[in-house]
């Protein structure tokens, strides 16, 4: 059986990342607003093949902890991000204060679908 809607979505092969912070009691409200910056900065031209980002905000049981879904369009492209690039540095240097321990970074191949 072939769904008539296959033909309305895109599929790629991309690169990316699941990161998962553990901020400290009381920061998430100035982590989320440093992460809408990241994200805003990464993806205005300033990181050449960043195609996606979310922020998956925190569960009610576990309300300290914070993800972010990243993509690339490939691997060598997610390298440039995390030399750290300009972005990243920033981002590391105002939000590492407000983080209880060392990001958890999973990153892997990926298989995109979009509308």
């Amino acid at each position: 059986y072939r769904s008539p809607r296959t033909t309305h979505f895109r599929m790629a092969e991309r690169y990316g990342i699941i990161v998962t912070l553990k901020v400290k009691e009381g920061k998430m409200e100035e982590l989320l607003e440093l992460s809408k910056g990241h994200f805003l900065r990464q993806h205005d031209g300033r990181e050449p093949n960043a195609t996606l980002a979310s922020i998956v905000m925190p569960l009610p049981d576990d309300p300290n902890t914070i993800r972010y879904f990243e993509q690339w369009v490939s691997k060598e492209d997610y390298e440039l991000h995390s030399k750290p690039n300009e972005n990243l540095q920033f981002f590391f240097d105002n939000a590492g204060p407000l983080l209880d321990d060392a990001p958890v970074i999973v990153e892997a191949p990926m298989i995109h679908y979009a509308k």
